[in-house]
């Protein structure tokens, strides 16, 4: 019976695996919304030009969010600890948390 249950859920699950649903887009036929407008045209591409900022990449803004998840990491392990030990590995966390986030915004 489970065998049964299986192959069946297989064949159920086969033609959309296999690509056997898709379907190729037409073009749009007759009348469009875009052609039914009245008034200016923005073009698209121009509006993303225009809107992108021109902000540097930043190179270790990978190693920032890392310090900071490990700082918080560091943290919870601490409250877990408890005690004089866990005091300090609270701190130090929270120093590598605070550390990681003053880089990621500066």
């Amino acid at each position: 019976m489970r065998f049964l249950a299986i192959s069946i859920c297989a064949l159920a699950i086969l033609p959309s695996v296999s690509g056997g649903q898709q379907t190729v887009p037409a073009p749009a036929k007759g009348p469009t919304l875009q052609a039914a407008a009245v008034g200016f045209r923005v073009d698209q591409a121009k509006v993303n030009a225009m809107t992108k900022l021109n902000v540097a990449p930043r190179p270790h803004a990978g190693q920032d969010v890392a310090l900071m998840v490990v700082g918080v990491g560091a943290m919870i392990v601490g409250a877990l600890v408890g005690d004089t030990a866990g005091t300090i590995i609270i701190i130090g966390g929270a120093a590598m948390a605070l550390f990681g986030l003053y880089h990621y915004l500066e």
